[in-house]
């Protein structure tokens, strides 16, 4: 997974997106949909949720909407170049959907044989060009901060909604922390940063994630439909 873009997506949730899945991971996504059926769009483009905004903070204004994307932008430069290896997947049942480890989520690991070919040095780690365009679509939508305004400020994916107020569930993600190695923690130096940036811009808006449940969702494995983000 290589990390592209940090970003504000619908509802106010800051995520860091990757170039798109690589084929290894694309191929297994494939193999369950004829079982799980139709994917929500949130998870079609491969990222990591990094906070969400807090349930009492106010709506954007566009100024700070601006000031925002102006913060992803500059310490997206930053981001290392390397991808960040997936050595395996997990299956989670899970009470907080955030998976941080007070919502108790229940963990079965996967191996991938040679890190499923996304580590980066094999033929299973490229990414093919319809996933690239996806991701391409997503971060383009703003490019105009004025038309995308709106959907930053959509209201459902406030904080609580991935803690205490999130409806269980059960999930196929690659945990960070486990799988990211010496690489995913250059981009935990970064991140760091970055939150540091954030709040010091907007103190109390955000609520971040604890760093060991960062993780990068394949898909949902259970049929009712889910947030997108």
């Amino acid at each position: 997974l290589r990390p592209l873009q940090l970003f504000l997506a619908w509802n106010g949730v800051l995520v860091l997106v990757y170039e798109g899945f690589p084929d290894s991971l694309a191929g297994i996504k494939g193999r369950l949909a004829p079982r799980y059926g139709r994917e929500n769009f949130g998870s079609r483009w491969p990222k990591t949720t990094l906070a969400a905004t807090s349930d009492t903070a106010p709506e954007l204004a566009l100024p700070e909407l601006e000031r925002l994307r102006t913060l992803c932008v500059a310490h997206s430069a930053g981001l290392p170049s390397e991808p960040v290896p997936v050595k395996g997947v997990e299956v989670v049942e899970y009470k907080w959907r955030s998976l941080e480890a007070e919502g108790a989520p229940q963990r079965a690991a996967i191996p991938l044989p040679g890190g499923g070919g996304a580590n980066g040095g094999s033929s299973g780690s490229s990414v093919g060009e319809e996933e690239r365009e996806r991701v391409r679509s997503v971060l383009s939508e703003w490019d105009d901060t004025a038309a995308y305004l709106p959907l930053a400020n959509k209201v459902g994916s406030r904080i609580s909604s991935y803690r205490h107020a999130s409806p269980a569930g059960a999930t196929l993600v690659t945990f960070l922390a486990t799988s990211g190695g010496d690489q995913w923690a250059s981009v935990l130096r970064q991140l760091r940063a970055f939150r540091e940036s954030v709040d010091g811009a907007f103190p109390g808006r955000f609520a971040w994630l604890a760093e060991e449940s960062l993780h990068c969702t394949l898909r949902a494995l259970d049929t009712p439909a889910s947030p997108d983000y």
